[in-house]
C-alpha cells in the first residue's frame, strides 16, 4: 500500500495491483481447504480475470465478462473450455488432481496448465496461480 502512495508504483500498474489488492482482502477472511478435493472442482466454472504475472510480480489484469470463459470440470476426469468471444475458441482434455495442483492436458497429452488451486471451503470461488499468471473464478453450475 506505501508503494502506492509513494508512486512506486507505474500507474498502469495501480489498476492491477488494486484488483490484486481487493481480491485478496476478499480472500483472507474466506477458508480455505488444505487440499484440492475433486468433488468440489467438478461443475461449470466461470473465469473471472486473469492476470499476468512478470518476475512474479502482477503485470496486468484482464477482467473477463460473465460467461465469456467458461470451464466445465467432469467427474471421469475430463475438462472442456468454451471461449465466447469473437474467436469461439473451443479446447479439451484430460485433468487430475495432486494435492492443491490442477494439472490440465490437452487430447494430445500435452500440459495446457498446471496450477497451485485455493478453492474456499464453500466451493464456489476458486484462484489458480502458476508461475505466469493468477486466475480467477467462481462456480456457476454443480453438475456438468
Amino acid at each position: 500500500m506505501n508503494e502506492l502512495r509513494s508512486g512506486k508504483i507505474k500507474p498502469r500498474h495501480r489498476r492491477s495491483f488494486g484488483v490484486l489488492l481487493a481480491l485478496s482482502c476478499l480472500v483472507s477472511p474466506m477458508a480455505f481447504a488444505d487440499s484440492l478435493d475433486k468433488t468440489n472442482l467438478l461443475g461449470r466454472w466461470d473465469y473471472t480475470s486473469y492476470t499476468v504475472l512478470k518476475n512474479g510480480k502482477p503485470s496486468g489484469t484482464v477482467q473477463f465478462k460473465p460467461g465469456a470463459m467458461m470451464f466445465t470440470y467432469r467427474p471421469d476426469g475430463t475438462w472442456a473450455m468454451e471461449a465466447n468471444d469473437a474467436t469461439h475458441t473451443k479446447l479439451n482434455g484430460t485433468y487430475e488432481v495432486r494435492g492443491r495442483k490442477l494439472i490440465m492436458r490437452k487430447t494430445d497429452g500435452a500440459i495446457y496448465q498446471d496450477f497451485d488451486v485455493q478453492l474456499d471451503k464453500a466451493g464456489r470461488a476458486m484462484i489458480m496461480k502458476d508461475k505466469r499468471s493468477i486466475v480467477t473464478a467462481t462456480k456457476v453450475e454443480t453438475a456438468p
